[in-house]
């Protein structure tokens, strides 16, 4: 049995909206322990979004705080995904 987190806000942020095709997506989340499984989720059989949120440059930030574990954390609200960020 799939046990679902309640709506989850997904953002992509700088480069990455343009290739996730958008900003923001509101997914239902399904119960999931790893990193990994979350990006495979996400991307939805985009391997070249998969591999681009594999990448290890982004982060992932849940809840407004970087995940530094492996493991994912429960009562997941807000998932984003962040590229390097560069100056100028």
């Amino acid at each position: 049995m799939v046990h679902t987190i309640a709506m989850v806000k997904i953002l992509f942020l700088g480069w990455l909206k343009e290739k996730a095709g958008g900003a923001e997506r509101q997914v239902d989340l399904p119960d999931m322990a790893t990193p990994e499984e979350l990006i495979a989720f996400v991307a939805q059989g985009d391997t070249a979004l998969a591999d681009q949120l594999a990448e290890p440059s982004i982060r992932i930030i849940i809840n407004k705080s970087i995940l530094v574990d492996k493991i994912l954390p429960d009562g997941i609200e807000e998932v984003a995904f962040m590229p390097p960020l560069s100056g100028g």
